[in-house]
């Protein structure tokens, strides 16, 4: 049976001691954390394993940001080196303000500029920006699609990022009880846009809450979100499935 995780970060994880020994059944996205890590993640995906490769680190926080025509030099390189299936992740943080909102703003649009020029999906992450996000991604067409990543938004937002093209992936967080606003978008996403994910080693859904997190926890996230909607749990699986190997095929760039 497959495993879909559309989004985890193998040497995040190692960096925190979690188990990176993954099933050979997880198909999904490994996501890099800075610019040319792919050397270090590349060892630690064990061999036999369905992932797509994601390269474009967002963060401009740091006395080393050279300004985005420099940062997003490095991500075209890194795709000339090892190739990739998307673009990601990429976006803008307000919560925790990894660089001035001005700063996060050209990094982001000169990235997506970059997946445009590359036909890549993108892979965004957006937390407490949705005005600024919204207006961004209206602006976009997205030809090659892409996924709101760890989706922490109204159903407005959802909405928005429907009609550019996007899927919306879903994290534990989703699981929580107090994320009612969420749910709420997790209930209204159409079967045929919608991911789920786990953002590992971050945001482990109940019942795991507040211990790192790992793949094989999607499993719980995919249950709660089928039994959210009213689908039955297999089924729902392979739906969100088939949606992942669909969007993949609108990818350029392969490491297969």
């Amino acid at each position: 049976m497959e495993i879909l995780d559309s989004h985890f970060h193998i040497h995040s994880m190692a960096k925190r001691g979690v188990d990176t020994t993954l099933p050979l059944s997880l198909i999904g996205i490994e996501v890099g954390t800075e610019p040319g890590d792919f050397e270090k993640r590349k060892p630690l995906i064990p061999h036999g394993i369905d992932y797509s490769h994601a390269a474009g680190p967002w963060c401009v926080a740091g006395e080393d940001y050279e300004g985005e025509e420099k940062a997003t030099a490095k991500i075209r390189n890194d795709f000339l080196l090892h190739g990739g299936t998307f673009l990601g992740e990429i976006g803008l943080d307000y919560h925790w303000m990894y660089g001035t909102k001005e700063k996060q703003i050209a990094l982001f649009e000169s990235q997506l500029d970059l997946a445009e020029e590359l036909n890549l999906p993108v892979i965004i992450h957006s937390r407490d920006a949705d005005s600024d996000m919204a207006a961004i991604i209206s602006k976009r067409s997205f030809p090659c699609s892409g996924i709101m990543h760890c989706f922490s938004s109204d159903v407005k937002m959802m909405e928005k990022a429907l009609s550019s093209n996007l899927y919306i992936s879903f994290s534990g967080n989703v699981t929580y009880k107090t994320n009612q606003m969420i749910q709420d978008a997790a209930r209204a996403v159409p079967a045929e846009r919608i991911l789920y994910e786990t953002d590992s080693p971050y945001l482990a859904p109940v019942p795991f809450r507040g211990k790192p997190s790992k793949p094989e926890y999607t499993e719980y996230t995919s249950a709660f979100l089928a039994s959210l909607r009213g689908a039955d749990a297999d089924e729902f699986r392979a739906l969100c499935i088939r949606n992942f190997k669909i969007l993949r095929t609108l990818s350029s760039g392969s490491l297969q």
